[in-house]
């Protein structure tokens, strides 16, 4: 979603809660470290029609900077997409704030690629961004 933290701090216990339970297939997977949750990753089919239910969409994709570098991002993402292509999905899509090298440098690796950027996709601080398009094909 693109929030700030104070935006996220924000955010009632429900509004997670309701967010963790989206009904199945969709999922949220969590990588936990010393007993603290360490990062995320999550899909979400983001249509019932029939037409589009082959797409999915990886959100949530966060690893906390104390647990970067082991790992983590590179384990949640192939988690989830093992999933989407288990569910039937045929493409994962994702977006991706730019600048973000790492990130970019792992969905590369798993085989994703750019198919467009959004101009100022997220105002974070008063501050504009862009965002890279990416999908990866699950065959």
């Amino acid at each position: 979603m693109g929030l700030t933290l104070e935006e996220e701090l924000s955010r009632s216990l429900d509004g997670f809660r309701e967010q963790l339970a989206y009904p199945a297939p969709n999922a949220v997977f969590g990588v936990f470290c010393d007993g603290v949750l360490a990062g995320t990753a999550a899909v979400a089919w983001q249509s019932k029609f029939a037409s589009s239910r082959h797409k999915v969409l990886l959100w949530g994709t966060f690893v906390s900077p104390r647990f970067r570098r082991r790992g983590f991002a590179r384990r949640l993402v192939v988690r989830a997409i093992e999933h989407a292509h288990a569910q039937g999905a045929r493409r994962i899509n994702l977006m991706m704030y730019l600048p973000n090298d790492a990130a970019a440098q792992l969905y590369r690796s798993l085989g994703f690629s750019t198919y467009g950027v959004e101009p100022e996709a997220v105002c974070l601080d008063g501050a504009y961004f862009d965002a890279a398009l990416m999908s990866l094909r699950l065959d």
